[in-house]
Parts: C-alpha cells; sequence; structure tokens
C-alpha cells in the first residue's frame, strides 16, 4: 500500500534533518525557525488545476487570489502575520499571457488588502496549471496543533458548509490576532480539509481525544462537518480561562478535550459514538 496524506508526513517527520534552529517543523501549518533572534514563519502551499480548482469554474484573478488567502490562512492558525509572499507558477501551453497577468493581479489585490510584498519566485513550463506560493512572516506567540490540553474547550470561529468551495474567502487573520492577544489559545488549526479531520489532526499532534456536543455544532447538515475549505479557525483554551463566558458569545463552543485513551466521539440525543476521522485527503 502506497503512502497516503498522514503516512507522507510521519515519514518525514522521521527522516528529515532538525536543527536546533527550528522550533516547529513538519506537522503544524507553519514552520517556526528561529534566525539569530528573531523569530520566523515559512510556508508554502501548492494550488492545483483540476485537484483544487477548474477554468470552467473560476477566473485567473480568483485564483491567484485564492492560492495566496490559503497561505494566508495557514499564518493565522499559527497566529501568525505573512510579511513576504512568492509564487513558483507552472505554465501549460494553453495559458495566454493575459491569463497569467490575471492571476498576477489576484495577488496583488492580496498584498494590497493584507499588507505584505509579494517578491518574485519561479516559472517553468507545464502539463497542468499550477501555483506554489510560498511565503515568510512573523508571530508574537506561536499556536501550533500539539498544544492543546485535557478539559480544554473547543471552539470554532463561524458557521461551516455556508461557503462555495470556487469562491474568494476571507482568512480569519483579525479573528486570530484577537484571540492570542486577549486569551491563552493552547492549540489551533484552520479548517481546510473538513472539521472533523483536521480537529483530528490537533488530537493527533497532541495525543489526545474529544468528545463534540452535536446540537453546539454550527451546521444545517451533517455533510457540513467533512467538506473542506470553510477556513474557519478551531482552536482550544482552558475552561479555566478568565473570560471564557466572553468566548462562547463572540464563537461556537463546540466540544471538550478529553485524554487520549477516551477516543474522538460525539453525542447525539444523549447517544455517545464513536467519529470516523474522515475528510478531504490531498493524496
Amino acid at each position: 500500500m502506497g503512502l497516503n496524506e498522514i503516512s507522507w508526513i510521519e515519514f518525514l517527520k522521521k527522516v528529515s534533518l532538525r536543527g536546533r534552529d527550528v522550533i516547529f517543523g513538519i506537522g503544524d501549518d507553519c514552520s517556526l525557525v528561529k534566525i539569530k533572534k528573531d523569530r520566523i514563519l515559512l510556508k508554502s502551499d501548492l494550488f492545483i488545476e483540476d485537484i483544487h480548482f477548474t477554468l470552467k469554474n473560476t477566473d485567473f484573478k480568483t485564483i491567484g487570489m485564492r492560492a495566496v488567502l490559503r497561505v494566508l490562512s495557514d499564518f493565522s492558525a499559527c497566529g501568525g502575520i505573512a510579511k513576504f509572499i512568492g509564487l513558483s507558477l507552472g505554465k501549460p501551453g494553453y495559458l495566454k499571457d493575459k491569463d497569467i497577468k490575471e492571476i498576477i493581479n489576484g495577488i496583488i489585490y492580496c498584498a494590497n488588502k493584507y499588507k505584505f510584498s509579494f517578491i518574485g519566485g519561479d516559472t517553468s513550463k507545464s502539463l497542468k496549471l499550477f501555483l506554489d506560493i510560498w511565503g515568510v512572516g512573523f508571530c508574537e506567540k506561536f499556536i501550533p496543533r500539539s498544544g492543546a490540553k485535557e478539559n480544554d474547550y473547543i471552539f470554532v470561529t463561524e458557521r461551516l458548509g455556508k461557503r462555495s468551495f470556487y469562491e474568494v474567502f476571507e482568512p480569519r487573520i483579525k479573528e486570530s490576532q484577537y484571540l492570542i492577544k486577549n486569551f491563552k489559545i493552547n492549540s489551533m488549526i484552520d479548517i481546510s480539509d473538513g472539521f472533523i479531520l483536521d480537529l483530528w489532526r490537533i488530537l493527533t499532534e497532541s495525543k489526545k481525544g474529544a468528545i463534540l456536543y452535536s446540537d453546539n455544532l454550527p451546521i444545517e447538515k451533517e455533510s457540513d462537518l467533512y467538506r473542506g475549505e470553510d477556513y474557519e479557525l478551531i482552536f482550544t483554551v482552558s475552561k479555566d480561562e478568565k473570560n471564557i463566558e466572553k468566548l462562547k458569545k463572540r464563537f461556537y463552543f463546540v466540544g471538550i478535550i478529553k485524554d487520549k485513551k477516551f477516543g474522538y466521539k460525539i453525542k447525539i440525543n444523549n447517544k455517545i459514538k464513536k467519529i470516523n476521522p474522515k475528510g478531504y485527503f490531498n493524496f
């Protein structure tokens, strides 16, 4: 059986050479490294035709914007802000010069809106259109996936399943900065591959279990829990946080972190059921 996305990441963790300047490496939304006294966030993200988008249902400016916004969302998931963005682009023969310019226009639009510098990249011929967006940023406090603690409350920033897969979205930068500046957030992740799967990633990295309360979940239908590209934030915070009620008024409280032996479960009509961590896998 070949490597899937999860086993590939575990393989990379085992074989990667991690120097003393790597604070958080493979397994989080961004890497955090130290260069002298500076703590720097690094991120790269692929956006590939017929995998993440099709040319039939989107325009080229939107492609450029969505590719960048995915990276900005990952920075937010770690408590960070992007400062520099670059693009490596694979150009198929059917792509016209005006199409490339529209992709760049989308990136420049985001640069102006979110205050980062677009600093170049690389281009090559390819069979299909692909974009590799890479980013450099900073954070006052890095929030890992691995920091969830037993009895933490689990929150999500907004309702799930309300956004079209192919439209431009708003990365939760303001929400992320509000959280890290006003609360002690223990773990966080953005929802790119489905709420259930991405929360499972927090549990896996933190070596914890969880109970979800179905009545609290901000969804219209069950499938909203498994669809990708919501780009809301899942975060956990101690139940003893002095302003926990303030969080409950602004965000959705959906469950509690448990011991790993408890497993991953959901309470529906006073019955507790095991959760299968399914969602969108890249391969």
